[in-house]
């Protein structure tokens, strides 16, 4: 069973709010975004796969020593979740839990789909996606807060938590 708890649509409604940006990113912003990650991942003492995917292709990626194959289908499976709805995985799976949404009926094809944290949009500040984030390797909930900790340290923003 994976974690959850009931605060969690509330602080990450509030993220959702907090982290968007003013334009969409540059390749060379990505890996700076990327390797702020990386950083995050490294402070946790937790190993990651990181993607970044924005204008229809990858523009960074980057495998932690101890990760592989594994974390890219997990990846894989986030961003198509997280493209078909354009808010967190990490939200969605909250608001299921929570009751305030029903499960997605394409998170039947579990090849394909998940419901679980670790992808994020990017989003501009009207709400237009531009791009997504994500992060395999750890509980779902820690993917979800490596990612979103280094958007945070990109946009220079305070956000709450949910680890």
């Amino acid at each position: 069973m994976k974690p959850f708890n009931p605060a969690w649509p509330d602080i990450l409604r509030r993220q959702d709010e907090l982290l968007r940006f003013d334009a969409p990113i540059s390749n060379r912003d990505a890996l700076t975004l990327g390797l702020y990650a990386v950083e995050v991942a490294e402070q946790l003492e937790i190993k990651m796969a990181f993607r970044i995917f924005t204008r229809g292709a990858i523009v960074f990626s980057h495998h932690m020593d101890g990760v592989g194959l594994r974390n890219d289908w997990w990846l894989d499976k986030k961003l198509n979740t997280c493209r078909e709805t354009g808010i967190a995985n990490l939200l969605l799976f909250s608001e299921v839990e929570a009751g305030l949404r029903q499960p997605p009926e394409f998170i039947e094809n579990e090849s394909s789909f998940a419901i679980d944290g670790g992808c994020v949009p990017l989003k501009l500040r009207d709400g237009t996606v531009f791009g997504y984030m994500m992060a395999s390797g750890a509980p779902h909930q820690f993917d979800h807060e490596c990612v979103v900790r280094a958007i945070a340290r990109f946009l220079n923003v305070e956000i709450p938590s949910v680890v």
